[in-house]
């Protein structure tokens, strides 16, 4: 509450530094404001639309965890400092999609997942700004390969990378995220699929040079549940049953500069980006 100013006298009307200034049978009355307890947040009715934003909230920090868990290594090479509550807060407007009751609500990728598509694992580094060309996502039928394949890359579609940079590489990577549901007896979000959830691969390309023309670029990745055939066959059959699958498989892509020296490739510690290009 905003203070106000009352008739030509100052009297204060609001809260300044934690005080409430009020009026009370025509007197200038003050009271030390205090912030609701822990019970009151947990118990009052009045503190019902917190709970369930703290319940979604929670929800959707393990969501993001768990495609942390699939992305491996690739968190700590291409992220930036605040990667982690950027993605938090996309799997909450995910979750706010779901049915169900709010604080209760499915998180399952497949709510919204335009809202994934495009996300920047470095919020300053844009991938599709600095590697032009266009990837295609194929998925064999029974889902237990997927290949990223960009059909043709010219020396016109790198930007923004270092002038001594020789070579280039793509970096392919899944993460796997079962829908999860608000149990009641944890009180927290659990993975529907638990086997399949936090799962991932990741492949790269061989170094690629800057400045001429590669036709046919393919990164097959192996989908991280099909060496369980119980497994694999779960999973085709929950997304033959459901036109919104219970397990989503994140896709990344990512490019890395760097020079070859002595037939190593030595990428450069800023030269990078990677962004999610698709969810099935």
């Amino acid at each position: 509450m905003m203070p106000t100013r009352k008739s030509s006298v100052i009297k204060i009307i609001g809260t300044i530094n934690g005080v409430s200034h009020y009026i009370a049978k025509g007197k200038p009355q003050t009271r030390k404001s205090s912030p609701p307890t822990k019970d009151q947040i947990y118990n009052d009715p009045r503190f019902a639309s917190v709970r369930a934003n703290n319940k979604e909230f929670g929800g959707a920090s393990i969501i993001s965890k768990a495609i942390c868990t699939g992305l491996q290594a690739n968190v700590k090479t291409f992220k930036d400092r605040r990667f982690t509550s950027r993605l938090t807060g996309i799997c909450r407007k995910i979750i706010q999609k779901g049915g169900g009751s709010p604080g209760q609500r499915e998180a399952n990728l497949f709510n919204d997942p335009e809202a994934l598509l495009g996300f920047q694992l470095h919020k300053n580094k844009i991938f599709s700004k600095i590697f032009t060309a266009t990837p295609t996502i194929a998925v064999n039928d029974p889902q237990n390969t997927i290949t990223v394949t960009i059909a043709k890359s010219t020396p016109n579609n790198l930007k923004q990378y270092p002038k001594t940079a020789t070579h280039f590489s793509l970096t392919a990577a899944i993460s796997t995220v079962s829908t999860h549901n608000w149990h009641q007896e944890s009180q927290k979000y659990q993975p529907q699929h638990p086997e399949q959830n936090g799962l991932g691969t990741t492949v790269h390309t061989t170094p690629l040079l800057c400045k001429i023309e590669h036709q046919n670029i393919i990164l097959q990745l192996p989908t991280p549940i099909k060496n369980d055939s119980h497994l694999t066959s779960n999973y085709s059959r929950l997304r033959s049953q459901d036109s919104r699958p219970k397990t989503a498989i994140t896709i990344w892509l990512g490019i890395s500069f760097g020079k070859e020296e002595n037939i190593e490739f030595r990428p450069f510690q800023t030269a990078k980006a990677m962004e999610c290009i698709g969810v099935v």
